[in-house]
């Protein structure tokens, strides 16, 4: 998507990952109508915008997770007051933009690309991040009063883990009342912000970011299967498990494991994984062995039957 402001003509393939409502706006110069969507292709991401009847004309021609080809419009700075997207330039569609849809499009992404937890705590503050995470913990919701004033606002904390790391995610107001998800679930947050509270890292959820819960992503996909991994040490099947040098029983794994960290228990599960990985590929060197063996005594009776059958053969003719 290499387009600036000094583009006249062009043309481009997306995807449309977000769009809004029609919304009204008030300027001095009267009233009016519009609506934005976040159009992303295999590189980036670039906010469009469109504007009175440019908005009638193409709000229904666009829908979301669609893949268009887009051609014309203005393009110029971004007012990143106003505009989050990863891109220094933003569209405004007018009266020479042409949408077509795209059918069979399979190369565009469906979301931006997503960041590990782990990056989060080397972000500065007030970044924006797009990652995603399993829900471990969801903490009640709690009131809290402002500073210098009586009044008061929600918040909820919710601790998100991937194979990397966990963060605390803080969610403000209606978005802490409203939240309706479970441990277990897969969350997206697109656009969570970065802030520091006692020195840690943490993504505040604000008005303009967006939560996704259990995206239908190859992302969901790969964090289920390590969840489940992860969930393992309070369903296993063996009666006994050695850490270190004690043998303890599921029972006094479980009490362990309600104090620790998760970081803790993200360890413990990739030191059980580590075993098991480690056994199997005992196992697979040990059925390479017998293969190799098994191969050796074929290749001898395959050579010994090609004897044999010469010598047959040789004996007819004569």
């Amino acid at each position: 998507m290499a387009l600036s402001k000094y583009s006249v003509s062009w043309s481009i393939t997306a995807r449309v990952l977000k769009k809004s409502n029609v919304l009204p706006y008030q300027k001095e110069r009267g009233t009016g109508k519009y609506f934005t969507a976040i159009l992303i292709d295999k590189t980036t991401e670039i906010r469009a915008k469109a504007f009175g009847d440019d908005c009638d004309r193409l709000f229904s021609q666009l829908q979301e997770n669609n893949v268009y080809n887009i051609k014309n419009g203005q393009i110029q700075l971004a007012d990143k007051k106003y505009n989050k997207s990863k891109n220094d330039y933003e569209i405004i569609f007018n009266e020479t933009t042409i949408i077509i849809q795209k059918f069979g499009v399979t190369d565009i992404p469906s979301h931006p690309q997503l960041k590990t937890i782990e990056n989060v705590f080397s972000m500065d503050q007030n970044t924006l991040i797009d990652t995603i995470g399993v829900i471990i913990e969801i903490e009640q919701s709690k009131e809290i009063k402002k500073n210098n004033s009586n009044d008061t606002y929600k918040l909820r904390n919710i601790i998100l883990a991937d194979c990397t790391r966990s963060v605390t995610v803080t969610l403000w107001d209606i978005d802490a009342t409203n939240f309706n998800a479970n441990e277990g679930d897969i969350m997206s947050i697109m656009g969570g912000k970065i802030i520091n509270y006692k020195n840690v890292n943490k993504i505040s959820v604000t008005g303009s970011s967006e939560i996704i819960i259990n995206p239908y992503w190859n992302e969901t996909f790969d964090l289920q299967i390590w969840y489940k991994e992860f969930e393992k040490k309070k369903l296993l099947n063996l009666s006994q498990v050695s850490i270190g040098s004690q043998e303890l029983n599921m029972f006094e794994i479980s009490q362990i494991n309600r104090n620790k960290t998760i970081n803790e228990r993200i360890l413990q599960q990739n030191k059980i994984d580590d075993d098991l990985i480690s056994k199997r590929l005992l196992e697979l060197n040990d059925e390479e062995h017998k293969i190799k063996r098994e191969r050796t005594d074929l290749n001898f009776k395959k050579q010994r039957l090609s004897i044999e059958r010469e010598s047959i053969k040789s004996h007819l003719e004569n």
